[in-house]
């Protein structure tokens, strides 16, 4: 029974981190996206302004 019951607490740490480690690469792609897209619009409002 305590196999049984070993198993069952392996089964869902790996259902756990299953779901949770791709949310957190997500979530950090996503602040990464945000980062360099407001330093891309600052290189566009230098390009515009030395034309």
């Amino acid at each position: 029974m305590k196999a049984l019951k070993t198993m069952a607490t392996i089964l869902g740490i790996l259902l756990a981190a299953a779901v949770v480690i791709p949310l957190v690469v997500l979530a950090g792609l996503f602040v990464w996206l945000k980062l360099t897209e407001e330093s891309d619009e600052e290189a566009l409002e230098l390009e515009q302004e030395g034309v």
